[in-house]
């Protein structure tokens, strides 16, 4: 079948927050299969738990989306091929900028930075429960600011600043609409904003731990320190706020039946959060992939050269590993989350986004049980990069419970 008879990709997008029609049928009688890109190039997409999941932590598959004949996503520019990004470094600058990267957000300094989280939490269901507010937008006045104001904060960046720094990781992303020219003239007012923020001599926690790495000799260079705190402060804010916004959606969605179990059982919000990030996570997105030796998976052997889409929502929607995957079960027993990645590309911010999405549940259901949609509907959701983003979610309480913790620095001791 040559390229242009190809089924297109993105698949067809099902209603709501439900993976595309198309994957359940491509497990079943098409797991290898090609599609053609929106820059008319082919890929073998990938739709199966066992095929993700081994192809995930190969290094035979490059996410180095500036390779000689690398197929290319789309034909439109795209953040994903900026020289400087992590994916695209040669391997001796990855490993020292995701060293660094996966040491200041491990376990032990995300669990420090938690009391942050969760005041910048609390103060945005202060400003949406002001005056005795009883509704809002939930997206706009928490899923999309809870990541930025928590990693902004934790950078030592200003309040003030969120706007310009959402404007521009937009344009960065290509998640905003605007000329080539207004995106060229906002990215380049976005590096040289950051570079002020890596060289100012801050001693904001995370900011700190970045550049100056604690039991570690290694230390970035200021071009690689802008390249990451770019990087974190756009796809790294957009991925959990999308997730974020999905995820209440779906807690919230057939009268809240879910929000009401996830209030009255108690559950606990980390096997909340990672039920989940399985459930909701991406939507109609894949990640590309380039074979740079013929690998053999489990459906098939992908060719060198041949590009390769890894369909998340579909693996973590396989009946094949997850009983009644479509259902919400909280603690539910199953493999490791695929969407983080694998192997040397493992994402190194992934604690910090799943403690994000985690306090972010809790604290609502601490302050707002009683929360509800306010419309039955359509909510609008985005196709963008890191995925389909609910754009506008009208909610209203019933109750407010204020139980706030104590006030958080979010410094690093010395």
């Amino acid at each position: 079948m040559d390229d242009d008879d190809l089924p297109a990709f993105p698949l067809p997008p099902a209603s709501g927050l439900a993976p595309a029609a198309d994957f359940a049928r491509r497990r079943e009688q098409c797991p290898f299969g090609r599609v053609r890109l929106p820059s008319g190039d082919s890929a073998i997409l990938l739709v199966r738990h066992a095929d993700v999941a081994a192809a995930v932590t190969s290094p035979a598959l490059s996410r180095n989306h500036l390779l000689a004949d690398a197929p290319r996503r789309s034909g439109e520019p795209n953040f994903l091929y900026d020289p400087d990004l992590l994916i695209n470094q040669s391997a001796r600058s990855h490993a020292a900028v995701h060293g660094v990267a996966t040491r200041a957000m491990n376990h032990e300094r995300v669990a420090a930075h938690l009391p942050v989280v969760r005041q910048v939490a609390d103060a945005l269901v202060d400003a949406m429960t002001a005056d005795g507010r009883r509704g809002g937008d939930l997206v706009a006045g928490y899923t999309d600011r809870l990541p930025l104001l928590t990693i902004t904060r934790l950078l030592g960046i200003p309040a003030d600043d969120c706007d310009r720094i959402r404007r521009w990781s937009g344009a960065y992303t290509h998640s905003h609409a605007g000329t080539p020219q207004e995106r060229s003239r906002l990215v380049a007012e976005f590096g040289e904003y950051v570079r002020g923020v890596v060289t100012g001599g801050s001693d904001a926690a995370l900011l700190a731990d970045l550049v100056d790495p604690p039991d570690t000799g290694t230390r970035l260079s200021t071009d690689e320190l802008v390249s990451l705190t770019r990087l974190m402060l756009s796809a790294g804010v957009e991925a959990p706020a999308t997730v974020l916004g999905r995820a209440m959606l779906r807690l919230l969605g057939d009268d809240a039946a879910d929000w009401r179990a996830f209030v009255r059982r108690r559950t606990d919000p980390t096997a909340m959060a990672d039920e989940l990030l399985r459930l909701v996570y991406a939507g109609n997105v894949a990640a590309l992939r380039t074979a740079t030796t013929d690998l053999a998976l489990p459906s098939g052997t992908v060719p060198r050269g041949t590009a390769v889409l890894l369909a998340w929502i579909s693996a973590l929607h396989d009946p094949a590993v997850y009983r009644q995957p479509e259902a919400l079960l909280p603690h539910r027993d199953g493999p490791k989350f695929v969407g983080f990645g694998g192997g040397r590309h493992y994402c190194p911010g992934r604690r910090l986004g799943r403690a994000i999405l985690a306090v972010g549940l809790d604290r609502l259901r601490a302050r707002l049980p009683g929360l509800r949609l306010a419309t039955d509907g359509p909510f609008p959701i985005a196709e963008r990069e890191v995925g389909g983003m609910v754009t506008t979610l009208p909610v209203r309480w019933q109750r407010r419970t204020p139980r706030r913790p104590p006030r958080a620095g979010g410094r690093r001791a010395r």
